[in-house]
């Protein structure tokens, strides 16, 4: 099947499109076949909302995460200014997000993820309607994440929607993806297998997916139980819910039933994203490796550092640092692995799972258990001379944290996962144009949102809320790891 599919999964087009929700949630075309005239079918909607997803998901959210998070540094023009100083509004060269934002609602966004869940229905077909949901809640939830409240339940119903509140959105992806598992564990298939490019349409890979994203999500709102903000839920709650959803999420150590990206390589719009900006691009050479992330893979010689670097010109690595110029940093212009035409970019793993395992069982007292977590996220690599069970408890969640550090590289999760525990221990970009004493913490809205819908804030309101989403309670100021109460 995907041999076949000649299907240009990444575009500049879906990139770099902008467009408000009063022009782009309305009209008769909104799905449709580019080399058909006529409406398009369950199997291309499908086929358009995974090469939507992937441009997202590689785009440039992952890329402005990767440099807050210093994993990727930046030289020239437009990202040492939104990375060395923390330019990213309306303002900016880079604009503030909008075909990011479109990505998410238009062809290839949600629009179509509910003409897919419409048809499934009609065909009685659960299986295709399960993959579909996953898609949804992952889409739906990698928004909420990066800007906070979106409009969502009336996207379909007003040129204006109203913002809903991250919170309530988080427990609307739990919803979604618990509808997903039945659906999926029904098993009930009157359509043709999906063309699924990710897992082969396999519902029992997605019910793991389905479940790793679930321990995911729940993490996401720590903080927010911590300061009161679930009503009676309090942090034991979410890291016993995390640790249940986890339990059945992705296991195979392998990575086959991992949720990743696909690219056959062959040419640029069907290439990795992170490839296609490298290699053909004006602005491919401004971006290079960060220190935070190369300091700590060069102390305990990582392997994986070929994978993800070039080596500079000394045969070894460096990152560059923002707040004191480095010389000699490594690049991305030799196309390591990660940055290769083919390369599948992993958004849900084993790895990741394994490391949730451990952070939950590392809160609720579980020390063993989450020391063998860890070990087994080390063996995957494989990471040779690290024992997990040799950690004492007090620096365990370091050590977890970082080597998810490590792992979520390229991955717009590290952000959630930095908001939360404040680790590493980031020093914080200074001076920078916002005045900002954290690490920002939500990307602004897009200014075609904003000229169309009078419900979202300016950015004056958004620097005033210290640029952080409504469960990003307590900022990380670069003092430390964040405790959980």
């Amino acid at each position: 099947m995907r041999r076949n599919m000649n299907v240009a999964l990444v575009s500049l087009g879906l990139l770099l499109g902008t467009a408000g929700c009063n022009s782009f949630l309305t009209g008769d075309k909104l799905s449709t076949d580019p080399n058909n005239p006529a409406v398009a079918t369950i199997q291309t909607l499908l086929v358009g909302i995974q090469g939507g997803q992937f441009a997202f998901q590689e785009g440039t959210v992952p890329t402005m995460v990767c440099m807050w998070m210093q994993q990727c540094g930046a030289t020239n023009g437009r990202y040492v200014e939104q990375a060395g100083r923390y330019v990213f509004g309306a303002g900016s060269n880079i604009g503030a997000n909008g075909g990011d934002w479109a990505t998410i609602y238009t062809g290839g966004g949600l629009i179509d993820m509910d003409t897919i869940a419409k048809m499934a229905i009609v065909a009685g077909d659960s299986i295709f309607l399960g993959i579909d949901l996953v898609w949804k809640a992952f889409t739906l939830g990698s928004a909420t994440d990066m800007w906070g409240s979106i409009p969502y339940t009336q996207i379909r119903t007003s040129p204006t929607p109203a913002l809903d509140s991250q919170l309530v959105l988080y427990d609307t992806v739990q919803a979604m993806l618990s509808t997903a598992i039945r659906k999926l564990t029904s098993g009930v298939a009157t359509l043709p297998t999906p063309h699924d490019l990710v897992l082969g349409g396999d519902p029992t890979k997605w019910i793991a997916v389905a479940h790793t994203l679930k321990a995911r999500y729940f993490l996401h709102t720590v903080e927010a139980a911590a300061n009161g903000k679930l009503g009676g839920r309090t942090v034991a709650n979410v890291f016993t819910d995390a640790l249940a959803e986890a339990t059945s999420g992705i296991s195979d150590a392998t990575g086959a039933s991992d949720f990743r990206s696909f690219h056959t390589g062959s040419g640029y719009p069907q290439s990795n994203a992170w490839f296609t900006f490298q290699d053909n691009s004006a602005f491919g050479g401004d971006l290079e490796s960060g220190k935070a992330l190369v300091d700590y893979m060069n102390a305990r010689s990582d392997p994986r550092r070929a994978d993800y670097f070039c080596q500079n010109s000394a045969g070894g690595y460096a990152g560059d640092d923002f707040n004191v110029p480095q010389a000699d940093v490594s690049a991305f212009d030799c196309e390591p692995t990660r940055f290769s035409p083919a390369f599948r970019v992993p958004f849900v793993t084993y790895q990741e799972n394994q490391l949730i395992l451990a952070e939950a069982n590392l809160a609720l007292g579980n020390t063993a258990p989450a020391q063998a977590n860890l070990q087994n996220a080390y063996d995957a690599v494989p990471l040779t001379g690290h024992t997990a069970s040799a950690i004492l408890p007090a620096a365990l969640l370091d050590s977890i944290m970082m080597e998810k550090y490590v792992v979520m590289f390229q991955n717009i999760e590290a952000l959630s996962d930095y908001r939360r525990t404040c680790i590493p221990n980031l020093a914080v970009v200074t001076p920078n144009v916002l005045s900002l004493t954290a690490v920002p913490g939500e990307l602004f809205y897009p200014q075609t949102e904003r000229n169309a819908n009078a419900n979202v804030p300016s950015e004056s309101q958004e620097v005033t809320n210290h640029v952080r989403t409504q469960s990003d309670v307590t900022p990380c100021t670069g003092s430390g790891a964040q405790a959980y109460p």
